[in-house]
């Protein structure tokens, strides 16, 4: 039922005096401004126009600085008389906005000048009654048109077209008369209009003619002589074809004219069809085509032929038409029966941040969980694509979260069907993220589309859309040159230019767009101003109920501060309550023009409000509690982190714990305690190793002081983030973490989870410790046991944590024959908690486990598979781990050369995010190439610098290459105080590595030593087993010694489990190729 009020019947009449009627009733038009904006929207016949023009034709070219305020206000008071009873918040349904300004949207019946034109028209087709409709039509014309305004150039212009549209309808009526036979009818009205009007040569035709066939021949004469008088005096030429013909019938009594039917004046404007009583919804603006869409729909009917996903990256600076290029490919796809999906990654902060995934959902059809895992989206998108070729589009990518890329990537590696993906971003604004997303990324078939400017044709187009539709070719150059043909800095210039004329071009040229911007801006009422930034404190997007909540005023108020904005392109209406800005660099700027303080007390107002309005959207309460700045938002962000960890938006969470830790520093611990550890588990998601650790000793410390154990154990245990390398980061033992953690281990811990979680951390502290095998044993101790006290808790959560350190642990040698079900074990915990980290984890160890057992096509399978799951700093782990992995093949199939210029790359790339290891990657690569070229003699200073730095990690190593160069003194010397390799995932390298050494040195100690700890892995490549080194076959290690000890038989025996193991590997590279 609508219980909207029935819009009232308004008329406006303008041939004469002008009036208008509300429902029959006479409206007091008000004052002269006022019926000048009237009669100038009624001077339009029901068209838009555009509040530039309006301005500059009401104020003659000459506007006052705040004109549009003023014109503002004369609509608003028009509106208040038209429609009196309209309801609050409903749109006008009479004076009606529309981009770029207003129009009068009344029947053609109810503007007196359109339904003249109308009359006019169904007359001049022969239509029934017409001289009736005439004779009705010339009566109610009550005088001049528009006769208050004829001393403006808009208004006599008008006046002038309807007195000719008068006049027409004259001597039409006379014509229509004539072949009746009525001619004595059109005798009074011509004679009237040739007094008025002497040199309409046709009025003068037709009123001779008509007096000649009433039977006055004489005064038809006399007015043929005054016309042809009139015509040679006053304009110098002689009469027309018709009216000469006209004057032979009269003197020569010859045969009837035959008067040709009267045409409408071809500068007569037809009638626009009535506008709609409700305001149209919003729309799209038009597309201006462009080649880049074609390839991307080349790309689409590729993806249909090869029934497979395909991938186009969409690159291009702020305003190239990334936007529009992926919406007009969406509306041509939807044409071809493909379904579409669009996620935006947020522009700005404040929105919820699984919202891309939400939004694919939605479009999907697929009401969105609770919590949005990147799998449930790339489900449902596989989904569809069995049913109907899907068009996903991921706009503003460098702007994208963890969970986002990897929607991309799984959506990619998953589907089966037609599929295309169009990810668009900003050369510019490139994050580690994104480019890993893209490494992982790079075998999906597709391309790469680089929207550059459009062309002058585009720009004239786009120019032409914006208001500004007849530049000249001059100004066209202008300003395609000055805007390079970025759509968006052509549609700005082109508004400036409707403002302010071309000379906008070229007087003080604004140096960038947001100088544009801002000039556009200036000319907008105060109160607009007020009412835009306070829009841009809530977002990109704003509600009209928090907006005038935040602004203390009604919605009408609001509605018609904003409505300035919304005709010159600053906002638009997203939907009936809702307003946008039509560009985040607009919002941008209007954001910077409020004063840093005046933006902290505007994001509090907007804070308390979204508080009570919309208490559980959290990612737009902890976005103003940010820059609130108060200690009162503290609440409000620790709710919006824990929110963002459980979309899986960690880098979001991490910058709330920062902003509520900085609050926090100087209040209460507890609180203080709270934010410290819920930051751990982010930064260490993040991959900050070395932030998460101090966050930890940070909360560590503030826990011992309070003297509270479950302080110290959430404290000490609060790295919750799944582990693939080492968390460590120095060969010292972290005593400050360590010490706690072994009190809580030896107390009375309440449930076997708390026990499972407190040696869960204390298993990765302990973990590597050069030349301390007691802590070696500790950890691994540790590590058994969280597991089984994981196992007893029931909590797949606490069991994920638990697998991950056993599995650690398990690297190395001591349990071989549970890495498999160890890593089953993991990969079940992670599923059940939804946790794609852990999950990449459990396919990491079956990876290392793989490899360990020689299984080079399970090992890449698996690796792959960690990486599908990975996200963030996590995948950029794996995709290293894969590309060392890659470079170690290349080392066991004879490729030196590609596998030293793929380590090379790992290099750099670690190096340029800035990872610790990028050096020690290198290095693996050096040593691998050594070995396998049987010489590690150039290698002896690059070791002994890392030795320095950390000794005992590469002394074995060290040892061999030293001999190799010759320097068995010096080699002798680091013997002498090397110390056994910790049993960590390079024990079995670097244990190979001790063995050849000491057959070398003769230490027959040594030897009988490593003898006893290889031979279980004889059959092994040692260091294949850490994804990442080559250190030869374990075998031929062993023959080495045998050799030393002269044992011909044994070394024989060795040599041919060496020679076997190598075969084997041929036997899978071969099958590869």
């Amino acid at each position: 039922m609508n219980d909207r009020p029935t819009p009232p019947r308004v008329t406006v009449s303008v041939l004469g005096p002008l009036t208008a009627t509300v429902d029959g009733r006479a409206v007091n038009l008000g004052g002269r401004g006022q019926r000048a904006v009237l009669a100038r929207l009624a001077s339009a016949g029901g068209r838009v126009v555009s509040t530039d023009l309006l301005v500059d034709d009401l104020w003659a070219g000459n506007p006052p600085p705040k004109a549009l305020a003023a014109l503002q206000v004369h609509v608003s008071n028009l509106r208040r008389l038209l429609e009196p009873n309209r309801a609050p918040r409903t749109p006008a349904t009479v004076l009606v906005s529309r981009a770029p300004g207003y129009a009068l949207a009344l029947p053609a019946d109810a503007l007196d000048a359109r339904a003249a034109e109308d009359v006019v028209r169904r007359a001049a087709r022969g239509d029934a009654g017409a001289i009736d409709a005439l004779d009705m039509l010339l009566d109610d014309w009550s005088g001049e048109a528009y006769p208050e305004f004829v001393d403006t150039d808009w208004g006599r212009a008008e006046s002038d077209r309807l007195r000719d549209l008068h006049d027409h309808a004259v001597e039409l009526r006379a014509h229509m008369l004539l072949a009746d036979g009525r001619a004595d009818r059109a005798i009074g009205d011509l004679t009237a209009l040739v007094r008025t009007r002497p040199a309409r040569e046709r009025a003068s035709g037709l009123l001779a003619l008509a007096l000649y066939r009433a039977g006055r021949q004489a005064e038809a004469l006399d007015e043929l002589r005054r016309i042809r008088r009139y015509l040679a005096d006053e304009l110098g030429v002689d009469p027309s074809p018709e009216l000469r013909a006209v004057e032979h019938e009269v003197r020569t009594h010859g045969a009837p004219v035959v008067v040709s039917p009267v045409t409408r004046p071809a500068h007569t404007v037809p009638t626009a069809p009535p506008e709609p009583a409700e305001p149209a919804e919003p729309v799209a603006p038009a597309v201006v085509a462009r080649p880049e869409t074609d390839d991307v729909l080349a790309t689409a009917d590729a993806a249909v032929a090869a029934a497979s996903p395909h991938l186009v990256w969409i690159v291009g600076d702020a305003g190239a038409g990334k936007t529009t290029t992926t919406r007009d490919v969406a509306d041509r796809l939807t044409a071809r029966g493909w379904r579409t999906a669009r996620g935006r990654c947020p522009e700005v902060d404040g929105a919820p941040p699984a919202w891309p995934r939400i939004e694919i959902l939605r479009a999907l059809g697929v009401t969105p969980p609770t919590s949005v895992a990147p799998f449930t989206v790339a489900e449902s998108v596989c989904r569809t694509c069995s049913t109907a070729p899907v068009l996903v589009i991921l706009d503003d990518v460098h702007r994208a979260d963890e969970p986002t890329l990897q929607v991309l990537r799984q959506v990619c590696g998953t589907a089966v069907g037609a599929l295309v993906v169009a990810a668009t971003y900003r050369p510019d604004e490139v994050t580690g993220d994104l480019l890993a997303a893209r490494a992982a990324l790079a075998s999906v078939p597709g391309t790469t589309v680089h929207l550059s400017g459009v062309g002058r044709a585009g720009v004239a187009a786009i120019a032409a859309l914006a208001g500004s539709p007849d530049l000249d070719e001059d100004v066209l150059s202008r300003l395609h040159a000055r805007t390079g043909g970025n759509p968006l800095y052509v549609r700005e210039f082109a508004g400036l230019i409707r403002s302010e004329g071309t000379a906008a071009l070229s007087v003080s040229v604004p140096p960038s767009v947001r100088d544009v911007i801002r000039r556009r801006l200036d000319r907008l009422p105060d109160r607009t101003a007020v009412m835009l930034r306070r829009a841009a404190i809530l977002g990109r997007e704003a509600d009209l109920t928090v907006l005038a909540a935040t602004a203390g005023d009604q919605e009408d108020d609001v509605l018609d501060a904003l409505e300035p904005a919304v005709l010159t392109g600053v906002l638009t209406e997203t939907s009936s309550d809702r307003v946008g800005f039509t560009h985040d660099l607009v919002r941008e700027v209007v954001y910077e023009s409020v004063p840093r303080i005046r933006r902290a007390r505007a994001h509090r107002a907007a804070l308390t409000v979204l508080a009570d309005v919309t208490p559980d959207d959290t990612a737009a309460l902890a976005h103003h509690a940010v820059h609130a700045d108060t200690a009162e938002s503290v609440p409000f962000l620790i709710r919006g982190a824990r929110e963002a960890e459980r979309q899986f938006g960690f880098r979001d969470a991490d910058g709330l714990w920062a902003a509520a830790e900085r609050w926090l520093r100087e209040s209460d611990a507890t609180d203080l305690l709270d934010v410290l550890v819920g930051r751990v588990g982010t930064l260490a998601r993040l991959g900050d190793v070395v932030a998460a650790r101090e966050a930890r000793r940070q909360a560590v410390s503030l826990a011992e002081a309070t003297g509270d154990d479950d302080a110290l154990f959430r404290a000490a245990t609060s790295w919750t983030a799944p582990v693939i390398w080492t968390i460590r980061t120095s060969v010292e033992i972290d005593t400050a973490i360590v010490d706690p953690l072994r009190r809580l281990a030896a107390s009375e811990l309440p449930t076997p989870a708390h026990r499972a979680l407190v040696a869960s951390a204390l298993a990765f502290e302990l973990e590597g410790t050069f030349g301390d095998a007691s802590a070696d044993r500790e950890a691994d101790d540790a590590a058994v046991s969280a597991r089984r006290w994981a196992r007893e808790s029931d909590d797949p959560a606490v069991l994920a944590r638990a697998c991950t350190a056993f599995g650690y642990i398990a690297f190395g040698p001591d349990h071989v024959d549970e890495r498999v079900a160890n890593a089953d074990e993991l990969a079940g915990a992670a599923a059940a908690i939804g946790d794609d980290g852990f999950a990449a984890v459990a396919h990491y160890q079956r990876f290392l486990a793989a490899a360990a057992a020689v299984d080079l096509r399970g090992a890449r399978s698996a690796a792959e598979a960690a990486t599908a799951r990975a996200a963030g700093h996590q995948l950029a782990q794996m995709l290293g781990v894969l590309a060392v992995y890659d470079a170690l093949v290349d080392v066991l199939a004879g490729r030196y050369d590609e596998a030293r210029a793929r380590y090379d790359v790992v290099t750099e790339t670690l190096r340029t995010q800035g990872a610790a290891s990028a050096e020690w990657i290198a290095t693996l690569g050096r040593i691998g190439h050594g070995v396998a070229v049987g010489d590690l003699g150039e290698m002896v200073d690059e070791l002994a610098a890392i030795e320095s730095v950390r000794p005992q990690s590469v002394r074995f190593v060290y040892v061999v290459a030293l001999l190799d160069a010759g320097e068995e003194d010096r080699a002798r010397a680091q013997w002498r105080t090397a110390a056994p390799y910790p049993r960590n995932y390079y024990w079995l390298a670097m244990t190979t590595f001790r063995a050849r050494a000491a057959a070398r040195l003769g230490d027959s100690v040594v030897m009988a030593e490593t003898a006893g700890q290889l031979q279980p892995f004889a059959d092994a490549v040692a260091g294949l087993d850490s994804g990442s080194l080559y250190a030869g076959p374990v075998a031929a290690a062993l023959a080495e010694i045998a050799d030393r000890q002269s044992d011909a038989e044994a070394a024989a025996r060795w040599r041919a489990v060496a020679s076997d193991t190598l075969r084997r590997v041929r036997e899978q590279l071969d099958a590869s190729e």
